[in-house]
């Protein structure tokens, strides 16, 4: 269930675009190769839906409009928040419309945000697809889109909710990485970890782009063993670029079965690297389902 509302949006207290530019000459055969696996795979139906195994939560969640971008959000606030109290956030961004969207996000994360006590986050989002990824310059001027949008709901909130600063937390999945690896690299003293669950990545969208405080940052990389060749490789390249560059807190493990959901294995994570502070509300155990163990971590 879900409620629609809009509202005049404060300006984002965040936001701070940078001028720089990035020279691309990334060769685009991981992006070729993941339409073709794609365009397989509708052949014979295996991905219709991308379906979303968590269990419901009945309680309300809102879709919410901003009146001047006509971009919208979804949220999602546990019934344990307690507004003098401050609440973990926790920002998921969807890969490849329609296999993967902001409602499916919220569908996928209510439950453990429900568990967690969280203010749970999905946007919608415009530089998220997997399968026909815009070219380099056209993916920079969405990608800068995509941050303005989720800074500035961030900020919105910050107005309306508790937050705890010290816990908010952004992950991904499948072509969502490509916004992730973009906002949380440039905005490391934002957000307390991030997570690449199953998710693409393009060095020449983040190179240059970042500060060197964002080498610092927990980061958390899996996929899947028997996951989309396209997404496999997309997440050992990553990887690879962090280790390259100095990152010294980024890791990558392997979950079992394919292109799936695995939201626990990223709570799990988080709840590792949780900042604690004499108001920092409790914390629950999370319970790895058998699908969801991972290797290595």
């Amino acid at each position: 269930m879900f409620v629609v509302y809009r509202f005049d949006p404060p300006l984002s207290d965040f936001y701070n675009e940078s001028s720089r530019h990035c020279d691309a000459n990334e060769s685009d055969r991981d992006a070729l190769k993941m339409k073709r696996t794609y365009l397989l795979l509708l052949c014979v139906g295996v991905l219709s839906g991308c379906p979303v195994p968590q269990a419901n939560v009945a309680r309300q969640d809102y879709l919410i409009e901003d009146p001047v971008t006509r971009r919208a959000y979804r949220l999602y606030v546990s019934s344990k928040y307690d507004r003098m109290k401050p609440a973990p956030m926790i920002i998921s961004l969807h890969g490849t419309r329609p296999w993967d969207t902001a409602a499916r996000q919220l569908k996928e994360w209510k439950k453990i945000a429900e568990d967690q006590g969280a203010i749970l986050v999905c946007p919608e989002l415009r530089g998220s697809d997997g399968i026909f990824p815009a070219g380099d310059a056209n993916m920079t001027e969405l990608l800068l889109r995509d941050e303005r949008f989720v800074l500035t709901v961030i900020g919105q909130l910050h107005y309306k909710y508790n937050i705890d600063r010290r816990n908010i937390f952004l992950t991904s999945w499948s072509g969502g990485g490509y916004p992730l690896w973009f906002i949380a690299l440039r905005h490391p003293d934002m957000f307390a970890a991030a997570c690449a669950r199953q998710s693409m990545f393009r060095a020449s969208a983040v190179d240059g782009w970042y500060p060197d405080a964002a080498k610092r940052m927990p980061i958390l990389i899996f996929y899947g063993t028997l996951d989309l060749p396209p997404v496999v490789s997309q997440s050992k390249l990553a990887h690879e670029y962090l280790q390259a560059n100095g990152f010294q807190n980024a890791r990558i493990i392997t979950t079992k079965g394919g292109h799936s959901r695995h939201p626990d294995v990223a709570m799990q994570f988080f709840l590792r690297h949780w900042r604690t502070g004499p108001d920092s509300p409790a914390r629950e155990s999370i319970h790895l389902s058998r699908s969801s163990r991972a290797e290595g971590f």
